[in-house]
């Protein structure tokens, strides 16, 4: 029984051959390149630790990543955020993930993530 392929094809089944085998020959190049993202990209941002933060005392890093579980209202006075200039105290709404070089962190409240290397 023939495909629809091979049956709307005036070129003959050389044609098809070629057309398969091009699909395929791009589906694995792409296999390979996703592969190959995932093989060298893996661990790159991979946490080692992740603290629970829920209280209002300072928590020393480094952090790369923090991610509210709860609206958390994070105090910058205690915090050493020297990579952000002229900021004042900040929300991170729930579900909202935030990156950046986090020395410290203290929480005026909220509950959150934070993740370290």
């Amino acid at each position: 029984m023939k495909s629809k392929l091979e049956s709307r094809n005036p070129k003959g089944d050389n044609y098809i051959k070629f057309i398969k085998n091009k699909k395929m020959a791009i589906r694995t190049e792409q296999d390979a390149l996703l592969n190959a993202v995932k093989n060298n990209t893996g661990s790159a941002i991979q946490p080692t630790a992740a603290i629970l933060i829920d209280d209002t005392a300072e928590h020393t890093g480094p952090f790369f990543a923090i991610t509210a579980l709860t609206d958390a209202v994070v105090d910058v006075s205690e915090c050493d955020m020297s990579f952000i200039t002229d900021v004042a105290d900040f929300t991170i709404p729930k579900g909202v993930t935030i990156y950046g070089a986090f020395t410290s962190i203290e929480l005026d409240s909220g509950t959150v993530i934070a993740y370290s290397l």
